[in-house]
Formats: structure tokens, sequence, C-alpha cells
């Protein structure tokens, strides 16, 4: 189920005229069984610095300032893996290829989404799943956010049932997947 693409980063010479930073062909790891995926690029710091001196290679700053570009792919014979999760953050899934649904902890399911289409998550309990006979994959951009507060009770972020194995926002030098 590997997928790659193209990473091509950009940047500046001495001289202030435009460069290409980076161009390198990038492989998907496996996160939890039936998903692969990889960070495009994470940011360092937020608003993000495009100053030559602190180029950080998409390495992930500390919590609440990062901005995190992954691209994901769910295999469909995977479907009924439950991934049900609450992270701090708002989170934009492109779909780029393949059906997936999302399902809330309150039973509602957003069904059929499709190429194109564009889900804004914002740090709700959710799970996806890949319908239909071919991997999707999906474009996420997730932003550091508060945790969602309702009255007094405070919903941080809830990873259980990935059972430690994976974290959507990466720590440190976690970048890579």
């Amino acid at each position: 189920m590997s997928f790659r693409f193209r990473r091509v980063v950009t940047g500046h010479a001495a001289d202030g005229k435009a460069i290409v930073r980076s161009d390198e062909t990038v492989d998907s790891q496996p996160r939890l069984p039936g998903y692969e995926a990889r960070v495009v690029w994470c940011t360092g710091r937020f608003p993000a610095s495009n100053d030559e001196d602190l180029f950080d290679d998409g390495a992930p700053g500390p919590a609440g300032s990062r901005v995190l570009f992954r691209i994901a792919e769910f295999d469909p014979a995977e479907a009924e893996h439950t991934n049900m999760h609450r992270t701090e953050t708002q989170d934009v899934a492109v779909v780029l290829s393949g059906r997936l649904d999302m399902v809330l902890d309150s039973g509602e399911v957003v069904r059929h989404l499709t190429a194109g289409d564009v889900l804004v998550q914002r740090g709700t309990m959710h799970s996806w799943v890949a319908r239909g006979d071919e991997p999707v994959r999906v474009l996420f951009v997730l932003i550091d956010a508060l945790p969602v507060t309702i009255g007094d009770v405070v919903l941080g972020e809830d990873l259980t049932a990935l059972g430690g194995r994976i974290s959507p926002m990466p720590q440190g030098s976690e970048s890579s997947a």
C-alpha cells in the first residue's frame, strides 16, 4: 500500500533570489494497520519564518506553534478498524482520491467524501473509514488549537484508541511520519 510523492521546498540565495532548497521523492511510512502517511511539512514556529538563517527543514516546533501538512492513504480492506480519537488541533482534510467516511462519537456519519471534498474537523472525537475498492488518499493540514471547552468540561486530546502507536501531531524529531 505504500506510495510516494515529490516534495519541493524553495528558499532564497544570499542575493535574495529565489532558489530550490530541496527536491526529493518521499516514501510513505506505515502508521497503523491499513494506514500509511508521511509529513510533507511542519512549521517550527507560528507565524512561520521564511528567513534562510532560520531554515528548519520542516522540523516541528513546540505545541501551540505547529501547522502540519501530511499526505495519508487508507486501505479500504481495513475499513472496520476503529481509530476514534480527538486532538487539540483544527484539521483540514482534502480528499485527493477514493471515498472516505468520517464517523463522530455521537454516531453521526459524514458519508461519501470524494476527490475535491474538504472537511474541517475542529477538535471532535472522530474516526476515518475508507470505503470502496481503491485506497483513499487525503491531504491533512493540522493546526495546533486550544482544547475544546464545553461549560466547565475541557475535552482534551484522546488518543486511547490509537494505543500509543502514533500521535497525529509529531513531537520533536518525529516529523517524518
